[in-house]
């Protein structure tokens, strides 16, 4: 297994890290790709890379899906965490010839809901 790790500078932000994944995978044939997120307040999600305007987009659309709700938990970041159940914490992309095969807009995204961090995301090849 491989660790990518990004280093995220607002609250909320998406981070491309296609290629840093598609290094992770080159060579290793044909199979999967499975990238993992190992926070609780953290996502990683598949969507178009072409338009930077989407992620923006996106970010303020997951903001948007929960309002100011009256959340028990102390630490303040409760929204985050019900984001990061609501997006995922792993996707999987098949692989050919040892290159990610993805559709022709697609890329993979970190996606922060609590930072500024440092975070890290796991790659696997099988």
């Amino acid at each position: 297994m491989n660790q990518i790790e990004i280093r995220t500078g607002t609250r909320r932000e998406m981070v491309d890290i296609t290629a840093e994944v598609a290094g992770v995978a080159e060579g290793g044939g044909d199979g999967l790709c499975h990238v993992f997120v190992p926070h609780t307040t953290a996502a990683v999600v598949i969507n178009e890379h072409a338009d930077p305007d989407v992620a923006r987009d996106l970010t303020a659309a997951y903001e948007a899906m929960v309002p100011g709700i009256d959340f028990a938990h102390a630490e303040g970041n409760s929204d985050a965490h019900l984001m990061a159940t609501l997006l995922g914490s792993s996707v999987t992309v098949p692989l050919v010839g040892g290159r990610l095969r993805l559709g022709t807009w697609q890329g993979i995204f970190f996606v922060e809901l609590d930072g500024p961090r440092t975070r890290k995301v796991w790659v696997n090849v099988v």
